[in-house]
């Protein structure tokens, strides 16, 4: 047996578990192309690949060209910028100065228990630590950089507000802007199709690669960095790990196609938390964009379905109220709320009324019974709901559904009862996939049994491990900023 062992090295190791038995058809792969091999001739060279041009990518290519390594970056779309690019620009950080200034208390612990308890658990808790750990550090250096943070908020998940919101195309700007100016080579119209494996030491050396059908080969020669995004645009990995939320729509960057974590899948790559992906709820019925989205439960709103009953608590995470949602006719969820509400969500970034109200997304009316004709509700029905829930508001109880707070476990639920009052049909839209390849606390890419894949790295969407079972507000675009960096220092080290 022994003799066995100290014949199977670590390439035939990965060719029998990732490839053999049928597992390359698993991922969807020809198991004779599956890995490239090195090839006679490199078309270029640089220190480390980058797979992605989106916040992790870049993250990273400014981290590494400022401690002057050569750095490629590869974006197969158009435009730089990716999930980030069109998400609500809230970034999860912890114990920061604009927090101090607001005499908001926060530190990495009590971040630390968020995430635990958004996430049941299910988190890895040294990647919770990792994230927490080099959170705080990452907020300064993007201040340094010149990123520029316009306020915080409450959001998803939070026991206090922690959301630190910044303009997406200006954050990523100044990454680009750095990396380039530092000697990064960004290519666009470029897609990563396979890992290169160095078969003699079984390290991630480079990557191939094609533009415009033209095949090329890229060496990294201290490692290849996974910041490919997810697979939000791929039927048959969603089929494959949520069918359920197939049925919703998808808002995401348009490289959202999985082509990153089934490249490292096929070096036997774990994966994590793809079973708890979900839609998120708040979106317009018909959504064009990412600002097609108002979070007005979290400022008291109830949400009733078309029979103008409540069905969910609506303090929890977004994505669970995305799976409530799901299971209601046609998937709808109505926010119904008053002018004192909507007062206080106007002052949010992701609650904000009127830029949806200006789409015609918002009904109005001075009574309840108004409102419910105007978006096909019973107003008998629809009254009682409102009138009991106000009854159980006065006495600080939910019997039905158990809402003591506003989100996670901040605030106090108010009475809808201020004319005029409003209505926003919403659903639920997939817009990010959360889980993917497993790293660890160095953001390398782990195998099944928990070893890294030599200078394999990743960050971002591709990744699994950091939330669990749900998701709290900021921690995706925080998460690939954040092991972005952790990937590019720890190729440094």
């Amino acid at each position: 047996m022994t003799d066995v062992k100290r014949s199977l090295n670590r390439r035939d190791f990965v060719k029998v578990t990732a490839l053999g038995a049928g597992s390359a058809a698993f991922v969807g792969l020809d198991a004779t192309t599956a890995m490239a091999k090195v090839p006679e001739k490199w078309d270029q060279e640089a220190d480390v690949i980058v797979i992605g041009a989106g916040g992790a990518g870049l993250s990273a290519a400014a981290t590494l060209a400022a401690a002057h390594k050569t750095v490629i970056v590869m974006e197969k779309t158009p435009v730089m910028g990716g999930s980030s690019l069109i998400c609500g620009g809230a970034l999860t950080f912890a114990g920061t100065d604009m927090q101090v200034a607001a005499n908001i208390k926060d530190s990495n612990e009590l971040l630390a228990k968020d995430l635990m308890t958004v996430g049941a658990n299910m988190n890895v808790p040294g990647l919770v630590k990792a994230y927490t750990d080099n959170q705080l550090e990452t907020y300064e250096w993007l201040k340094q950089s010149g990123v520029k943070f316009l306020q915080v908020g409450i959001a998803s998940g939070m026991s206090v507000p922690r959301a630190h919101y910044v303009i997406p195309p200006d954050l990523l700007k100044v990454l680009s802007d750095q990396a380039k100016a530092n000697g990064a080579k960004i290519l666009m119209g470029v897609a990563a199709t396979r890992l290169v494996q160095d078969e003699k030491t079984g390290d991630i050396c480079g990557v191939m690669a094609e533009r415009n059908g033209r095949k090329s080969y890229y060496h990294g020669r201290s490692g290849v960095i996974l910041a490919s995004g997810g697979f939000c645009y791929s039927k048959d990995l969603l089929m494959r790990f949520v069918p359920e939320i197939t049925k919703a729509k998808v808002l995401a960057g348009l490289g959202s196609q999985g082509d990153g974590l089934k490249m490292a899948w096929a070096y036997g790559a774990d994966i994590r938390d793809v079973s708890y992906i979900k839609a998120t709820f708040g979106f317009s019925l018909e959504p064009n964009s990412i600002k097609d989205f108002g979070l007005v439960f979290y400022h008291g709103a109830i949400v009733v379905n078309k029979a103008g009953q409540r069905f969910v608590n609506e303090s929890k995470s977004y994505k669970l109220l995305g799976d409530a949602a799901l299971q209601q006719p046609d998937g709808v969820g109505i926010q119904i709320f008053d002018s004192a509400i909507r007062e206080d969500a106007d002052k949010d970034p992701f609650s904000d009324v009127k830029p949806l109200e200006k789409k015609n997304f918002i009904y109005s009316a001075p009574t309840l019974a108004e409102l419910a004709k105007k978006v096909g509700l019973t107003a008998a029905t629809l009254e009682e709901t409102v009138r009991e829930y106000n009854a159980n508001v006065d006495k600080g109880v939910d019997p039905q559904f158990g809402r003591q707070t506003l989100v996670a476990g901040y605030g106090t639920p108010v009475k809808i009862e201020k004319a005029p009052f409003y209505a926003f049909p919403s659903t639920a839209v997939v817009i990010g996939t959360y889980g993917g390849a497993l790293v660890n606390e160095k953001a390398q890419v782990l195998d099944i049994f928990g070893n890294p894949i030599p200078k394999l790295y990743a960050a971002g969407e591709v990744t699994g491990g950091v939330h669990g079972a749900a998701y709290m507000t900021g921690t995706a675009f925080g998460k690939a900023i954040i092991f972005g960096r952790i990937a590019a220092k720890n190729i440094l080290s």
